[in-house]
C-alpha cells in the first residue's frame, strides 16, 4: 500500500484522517506552497553561451565559441558568458549580464551534468524524470502527486509528453490565459451568462436542489457497506465545493493577469513564456495548483548557431527575469522555486553549417529564496573540452576521484528539497540507486 492509498483509506465521513486515535484534518484548504515552476528550454541549450562559459581557443578545434575568454564576466561566485561577437554591441538585446547581476544572489548553477544521451526524446525524459527509460513521472507531477494531489489543478503543463509524463499519479492540465471563461463555466455551472449574476434557477430552487442532493448523498452513505466507497462519497462534496471555489479564483486571476515589462512585451517568444507563467501564478494564488511546467522551444540550432541561438536564449532569460519580478510583486517570491533546464547541451565545435549539434554534458539553474537553498553558488564544472568533471560526494568540490553528476543526482536532491525523497510511495515505486548529494543543502 502506498502513501496516497493510506491517506485515502484514513478519510472518515467528516473529512478527517484517523491516525493513532487523533482525527487530523485532511488537505481541504487551498494549497499555500511551496510552489514549483519548471521552465524548459526545449531543443537543447548551449550552456557555454551563459552559465558554463568557455571562449575561443578551447574545444577540440579551438573554436568552441566566438567570444574572447577575456570577456567572460563574474558576479559573486558565478561566471557567465558575454554575447557572441555578432551581438557584443547590440544594446537592444537582453543580456546575460542583466540576468546574472540581477538574480545571482538567489541563483544556483549546476554545471557538468552528464545526461548520457544525444536523443531529444531520451533527453527530455531524463531531464524531467531523472531516468533514461520512460515509466517514471516528471518531477513536477511527482511533487504534485505527493504534496497536493487533491487540488483541482495540481499539475499544470505546456510541455511535451516526454517532459510531463505523470505515470498516472496525478492529472495534468493544459490551460491558456484565454481559457478564463471556460474555467469559470466549469466552476459556476448554474450561471446562465458569465457577464450577469443571474442563474438558471432561483435561490429557492437552488436551495431545494442542494437539499435533495445532500439527502441523496446521506442515503447513499447509509446504504453503502464498502469502507472505501463510503470514504469517497463522504469526501465528494467537500472536494467539489473547495475545487469550485479555487477554480472561480483561478478564472478571476486569469482575467486579471499582469502585463509584462516593455522588453518582454516586444519579444513574441519571451511574451509566450511569460504568459504561461501567468497561468501558473493565477493557479498558485487561487490555491488550485502546486506545480507548473512551462516551455520555450527553438533551441535546436544545427545551423547558424550564434545568430539563432543567442537571441532565443536571451528571450528565455528575459522572460524568466520578468517572471521573477512578477512573483516578487505578487508576494510569491519566497514561496516559488524556479528550475530551469533543457534536453541537453550543444556541441563543443561548430558544424559545417555554423550550427552546433547535440551534446550530453549540460547544466541546470535554480532560483529560490534562502529558506529553500543558498544562492550565489556554482556546483560542478566541465573541462576545456566541455566534458563533465567529477565532484566530491560530500563537499561537492571538484575531485577527480569523486562522482560524475547525472540527472538522477539532481532529481534525488530536488526530491529531498521538496520533502518527498523518503516517502514510501516514492522510494518503493520510483527509486534511484544514486546517493542523495547535498546539492540544495
Amino acid at each position: 500500500m502506498n502513501r496516497r492509498e493510506l491517506l485515502r483509506m484514513g478519510v472518515t465521513a467528516g473529512g478527517f484522517l484517523v491516525c493513532g486515535g487523533v482525527r487530523m484534518a485532511m488537505a481541504q484548504q487551498p494549497y499555500s506552497g511551496p510552489y514549483w515552476l519548471f521552465v524548459e528550454a526545449d531543443g537543447g541549450w548551449d550552456t557555454t553561451s551563459f552559465c558554463d562559459p568557455k571562449g575561443a581557443g578551447l574545444g577540440p578545434d579551438g573554436a568552441i565559441n566566438t567570444y574572447d575568454p577575456a570577456d567572460i564576466r563574474r558576479i559573486g561566485n558565478i561566471r557567465y558568458a558575454p554575447p557572441p561577437d555578432r551581438y557584443a554591441n547590440d544594446s537592444s538585446l537582453y543580456s546575460n549580464r542583466e540576468f546574472f547581476e540581477t538574480h545571482y544572489q538567489r541563483l544556483l548553477v549546476i554545471n557538468g551534468i552528464n545526461y548520457g544521451t544525444n536523443s531529444h526524446v531520451v533527453g527530455r525524459t531524463v531531464n524531467w524524470t531523472g531516468r533514461h527509460a520512460p515509466g517514471y513521472p516528471a518531477l513536477p507531477a511527482l511533487i504534485a502527486a505527493e504534496n497536493a494531489a487533491d487540488l483541482a489543478l495540481p499539475f499544470l503543463t505546456n510541455s511535451s509528453n516526454e517532459s510531463s509524463d505523470t505515470a498516472k499519479l496525478v492529472p495534468q492540465t493544459r490551460v491558456r490565459r484565454e481559457d478564463a471563461a471556460a474555467i469559470r463555466e466549469i466552476a459556476e455551472p448554474y450561471r446562465r451568462d458569465l457577464a450577469q449574476p443571474a442563474e438558471y434557477h432561483s435561490s429557492a430552487m437552488r436551495s431545494l436542489i442542494d437539499t435533495a442532493a445532500a439527502e441523496r448523498r446521506d442515503r447513499q452513505l447509509a446504504e453503502q457497506r464498502l469502507l472505501r466507497v463510503r470514504q469517497a462519497l463522504a469526501g465528494h462534496d467537500v472536494a467539489r465545493n473547495r475545487d469550485a471555489q479555487s477554480l472561480q479564483a483561478f478564472a478571476t486571476n486569469l482575467g486579471n493577469a499582469s502585463a509584462p515589462n516593455a522588453y518582454v512585451q516586444s519579444q513574441a517568444r519571451a511574451r509566450r513564456l511569460f504568459d504561461q507563467a501567468q497561468v501558473a501564478f493565477a493557479a498558485f494564488e487561487a490555491g488550485a495548483a502546486a506545480t507548473a511546467q512551462i516551455m520555450l522551444g527553438g533551441f535546436d540550432t544545427h545551423t547558424d548557431h550564434d545568430n539563432l541561438h543567442y537571441p532565443q536564449l536571451m528571450d528565455y532569460l528575459a522572460a524568466v527575469d520578468n517572471i521573477i519580478t512578477d512573483a516578487q510583486s505578487r508576494g510569491l517570491a519566497n514561496q516559488v522555486i524556479i528550475v530551469m533546464a533543457s534536453d541537453f547541451a550543444r556541441t563543443n565545435v561548430y558544424n559545417t553549417d555554423n550550427g552546433k549539434d547535440h551534446w550530453p554534458h549540460s547544466s541546470i539553474m535554480a532560483w529560490g529564496a534562502p529558506a529553500w537553498f543558498a544562492g550565489n553558488r556554482v556546483i560542478g564544472a566541465t573541462n576545456d573540452l566541455q566534458v563533465s568533471r567529477r565532484v566530491n560526494p560530500n563537499t561537492l568540490a571538484l575531485d577527480d576521484n569523486g562522482v560524475e553528476l547525472t540527472p538522477a543526482h539532481v532529481h534525488q536532491a530536488l526530491r529531498a528539497l521538496a520533502g518527498i525523497d523518503q516517502n514510501p510511495a516514492v522510494t518503493a515505486n520510483f527509486p534511484f540507486a544514486q546517493p542523495v548529494l547535498p546539492l540544495f543543502a
